[in-house]
């Protein structure tokens, strides 16, 4: 499916730090007619990480948006040799996806510590909710293609809403929608940017986020914005 560019005026419009900006909402894609990877079914037994099986004994206590940059993570796909096919739709040399929704994650204050054995030596891994429904039957095709240009994969749509989103909304679709809410909410640099950069940029041009701290991940350069539960922006944990 081909991606709609961000509208030139938008694209043309330069601001200070240099990159320009674009709401969440402007750029679009052509929502697909029907999956693409039909083995998208996620299970709690096939995580690697030992501690990501499931986790029910910890509260939610606030939401973590993480945002991820899809040309970077296309890239490391790329330098594997082939992309996954539960990346297909994502990088497909004809689509051009900017910033994406990873998840909406459940969050705990003072979350149980775990040892993921699945790695030598044993690596240290919060227990936050997770799949807290367990296995849950695979979304039908018309539950996750409208949401295909905001996180777009059906594996990962499947697997946010099994291991996040069950443990605090009724439906994938009120999980979906408030994924959507938020990240429409958000106006986004046209680029990837070193964490500093992106921290100033994202305040000065999100009022909602100007003193709050917001969360990184090295690894992976994701932007990560927290929530309390009414969805107000709050602090992430330092």
């Amino acid at each position: 499916m081909k991606i709609c560019p961000v509208l030139p005026a938008l694209a043309a419009v330069f601001l200070s730090l240099s990159a320009g900006a674009v709401h969440a909402a402007d750029a679009s894609c052509a929502i697909p007619r029907n999956v693409s990877y039909y083995d998208y079914d996620v299970k709690p037994s096939d995580e690697k990480n030992t501690c990501y099986k499931q986790s029910t004994n910890v509260p939610t206590d606030y939401f973590m948006l993480a945002l991820s940059w899809s040309p970077g993570f296309c890239d490391s796909q790329r330098r594997r040799g082939a992309v996954s096919k539960k990346a297909a739709f994502q990088c497909a040399d004809s689509n051009h996806f900017g910033w994406i929704v990873h998840g909406l994650w459940a969050q705990s204050n003072n979350p149980a510590s775990c040892d993921d054995i699945s790695v030598t030596p044993p690596r240290k891994t919060e227990l936050h909710p997770r799949y807290c429904k367990g296995n849950l039957p695979k979304l039908a095709p018309s539950e996750i293609l409208p949401y295909m240009c905001m996180q777009p994969g059906e594996a990962l749509l499947q697997g946010e809403w099994e291991k996040h989103g069950a443990c605090d909304f009724d439906t994938a679709k009120q999980y979906f929608e408030k994924e959507r809410e938020l990240f429409q909410a958000l106006k986004l640099p046209d680029s990837s940017m070193p964490k500093n950069e992106l921290f100033q940029w994202m305040k000065q041009h999100n009022p909602q986020l100007k003193g709050r701290w917001l969360g990184y991940e090295k690894h992976s350069g994701e932007l990560r914005i927290c929530y309390s539960k009414d969805f107000k922006v709050i602090d992430c944990q330092k």
